[in-house]
């Protein structure tokens, strides 16, 4: 019974299906979205498609694997541990392992940034993926077959029964669900989705005054490193996916210190928070950080390790 999807259990127990919910999975469709969504572009009737878009790909912003060893958790120091341990990125979107079967997407404060473009994104995934598409990553509008393919391969990554940390009693029941009454099914229903989030909170924080800024004191320097390693050297090291190129040498540290204080968006304050847009000349904007992929304790932390490579401590 382990081996069969988090889908399928809830459907032979009684649940309605995902709207946006696959039969079955057709692979060459699942391999077009793959390349899509790591490259942004695909080869199709023996030519290259046209790309998404010219500046990102979904895998500037998005892990495509597990961040968290209890996948329930939302807690952006536990999604650090199991990124350094795994050797993840740690970015500003949630990873798009899983994704499949949430039933809630752009939640929360992004209403703040796209507005009325959420309204038709939060509960349907081909329409937060055509959001994604177009304006988090500066690009168009997907095309039918594009979408499809991009379906199928999170219908391919879809979280499976082994998957969650699902007690020994429930696993017995779902293996006999045949013989379950209704409110048993109902309750362990319940039971198989309190084991997997199905839709992230996002919290938009305000900079942080610079009477509250701690300066990098008493932060964990080694945890502002593999923040600067695994979140700011991702895009900015050798000038990956922006203009600023980032190192871990004096000058990229001095950058930071001397803008420290400011709310430009050369301070870690400012930039975390609200990153920036995008612009004409300049589309390769920078997405913020909410309260949940960086608390205000890891902004500190990177604060802390800038001050060390400035060589302010």
């Amino acid at each position: 019974m382990s081996i069969i999807s988090v889908e399928e259990a809830l459907f032979r127990l009684g649940d309605e299906k995902l709207n946006h919910s696959i039969t079955e999975i057709d692979l060459e469709k699942a391999k077009i979205g793959q390349d899509l969504i790591y490259f942004g572009r695909t080869v199709r009737d023996g030519k290259k498609s046209k790309r998404i878009s010219s500046y990102f790909v979904c895998t500037d912003c998005h892990n495509m694997s597990k961040e968290f060893e209890d996948i329930t958790s939302q807690d952006p120091s536990e999604r650090l541990v199991y990124a350094k341990k795994n050797g993840l990125e740690f970015l500003p979107g949630s990873t798009l392992w899983g994704i499949y079967n949430r039933t809630s997407f752009y939640n929360d404060d992004y209403v703040r940034k796209y507005g009325d473009l959420v309204d038709d994104a939060r509960n349907s995934l081909e329409n937060s993926t055509q959001l994604c598409a177009k304006y988090c990553s500066s690009g168009r509008n997907l095309e039918d077959w594009e979408l499809e393919g991009i379906m199928h391969y999170f219908k391919k990554n879809q979280l499976m029964i082994k998957d969650l940390n699902l007690s020994e009693d429930n696993r017995s029941l779902l293996a006999s669900y045949q013989n379950l009454s209704d409110p048993e099914r109902t309750k362990l229903i319940s039971a198989i989705k309190a084991e997997y989030v199905e839709g992230y909170a996002a919290t938009f924080l305000e900079t942080m005054p610079r009477d509250k800024r701690k300066y990098g004191e008493g932060g964990d320097v080694e945890n502002g490193k593999t923040i600067y390693e695994k979140s700011c050297m991702y895009c900015h090291e050798n000038k990956r996916v922006t203009y600023l190129h980032l190192d871990q040498g004096k000058l990229s540290g001095k950058m930071f210190w001397r803008n420290i204080k400011s709310y430009n968006d050369r301070s870690l304050y400012q930039i975390i928070r609200h990153g920036t847009y995008s612009k004409a000349g300049r589309k390769q904007y920078m997405p913020h950080y909410t309260e949940e992929k960086m608390s205000d304790a890891q902004l500190n932390d990177l604060v802390a390790y800038i001050k060390l490579i400035a060589k302010k401590k």
